[in-house]
């Protein structure tokens, strides 16, 4: 895999996953473990990084402390506003079909004039041969399988029906139980925006009115240029016992990029095929041993409606997002956008912690004859400020 590929394909980063897990020597290593074993794989986003993401905030003081401390929220997607976020997929009707068959097969068919209390084999046929789904070309004769299911089953005794019926209901309970092992992963996950500084950016009034409580709050520009740099470990983990500051930043840096990725629109989600899904195994923990690319994959993949978002995702274990109590180091933050509702209390505050951490904070207003935001300094909202406190409020 090199750059070059990277930038012709549009889903490199489906391949980037792919390549990460197929290093892995031990199977039940995390995403970036095996990433961190592979450096060069991780120099390789150099050049498709962006110089610039933005993030919005609503204007909560959690929120304030986070940009104060450079830090960065890592959310579990279970809190994000799209129910089919991270959440993988699978057929449903391809596993009922599968597991009627499975069925058939081990119990065998029986003779015609048994059928009440059995399938023969000609019902065997005609299951196999039904399609999936309710779409279908205009020439085509087959039976959908739920019909042929129904047609079926209905010809059959109320004993033998209940017989299958459980035996199906149970398998069913079954795959819901490893479905919800599978979304209950331990990953958390901040969200960002790439949009271009003069282009995009001022026009993006949805995002402010969906994530920065109408206006209300801000947004900040994380400039990503540090990040480019080839990374080179020069700690080993024992170190982290006597050097512990500068093993973390040199390891918060390489699972930033590690962890960095456009999400790709689609109308399709990731799914799992019922072929894996019916071998899938969980250890004693409840973790999956064998999955782990899909599970990766399903937190960069998200629904078409939402590609005006642009968004960009930093992805980290969660034993990782653990250790810094879900607010990991992020120190790089370049400029304080305010919302052009937001008050007096929150501007001042901004203001106040821009100035200690180095970071230009300025103000947004409408534009006076487009639907665009424009920036405006602080210089003459300062200026405006100490001119009021400057009059006497009882003359």
């Amino acid at each position: 895999m090199t750059t070059n590929s990277f930038k012709i394909n549009s889903k490199w980063q489906r391949k980037f996953i792919t390549t990460i897990f197929n290093k892995a020597k031990n199977k039940e290593k995390s995403f970036l473990r095996i990433a961190f074993e592979n450096l060069n794989l991780i120099n390789e986003k150099s050049d498709i990084l962006p110089h610039y993401l933005f993030k919005y905030y609503s204007p909560t003081s959690e929120n304030i402390l986070d940009i104060q401390n450079q830090k960065v929220w890592l959310s579990n997607p279970k809190s994000f506003n799209d129910p089919f976020d991270c959440k993988i997929g699978y057929d449903n009707e391809k596993f009922n079909k599968d597991m009627l068959l499975q069925f058939i097969t081990k119990n065998g068919c029986v003779e015609e004039q048994d059928k009440s209390d059995g399938f023969t084999i000609e019902e065997k046929w005609r299951i196999e041969d039904s399609r999936l789904g309710i779409s279908y070309h205009y020439l085509s004769r087959k039976e959908e399988y739920f019909i042929a299911k129904h047609l079926i089953l209905n010809s059959k005794s109320e004993k033998f029906r209940g017989i299958v019926y459980d035996f199906l209901n149970e398998k069913e309970s079954e795959l819901d139980t490893k479905i919800t092992k599978l979304r209950d992963v331990d990953i958390r996950v901040a969200c960002f925006s790439e949009f271009d500084k003069y282009e995009e950016f001022f026009k993006q009034v949805v995002m402010w009115s969906h994530y920065a409580d109408n206006h209300k709050g801000f947004c900040v520009e994380y400039d990503l240029e540090l990040l480019k740099k080839d990374i080179q470990f020069s700690l080993e983990d024992y170190q982290f016992y006597y050097e512990k500051s500068e093993y973390l930043l040199e390891k918060n840096v390489a699972l930033i990029k590690a962890g960095l990725f456009p999400v790709e629109y689609t109308c399709n989600r990731i799914n799992i095929p019922i072929t894996k899904l019916k071998k899938l195994e969980f250890d004693s923990q409840g973790n999956n041993c064998n999955i782990n690319e899909l599970i990766y994959k399903t937190f960069i993949v998200k629904s078409a409606n939402w590609n005006y978002e642009k968004e960009w995702r930093l992805i980290v274990d969660g034993k990782i997002s653990n250790f810094y109590d879900n607010k990991l180091p992020f120190p790089y933050a370049k400029k304080i956008y305010l919302g052009c509702k937001a008050n007096t209390e929150l501007i001042d505050t901004l203001i106040e912690i821009g100035k200690k951490i180095g970071v230009e904070v300025v103000l947004l207003k409408m534009d006076s004859k487009k639907f665009i935001l424009e920036e405006s300094r602080t210089t003459g909202y300062n200026f405006m400020r100490e001119y009021n406190q400057s009059r006497n409020p009882f003359d």
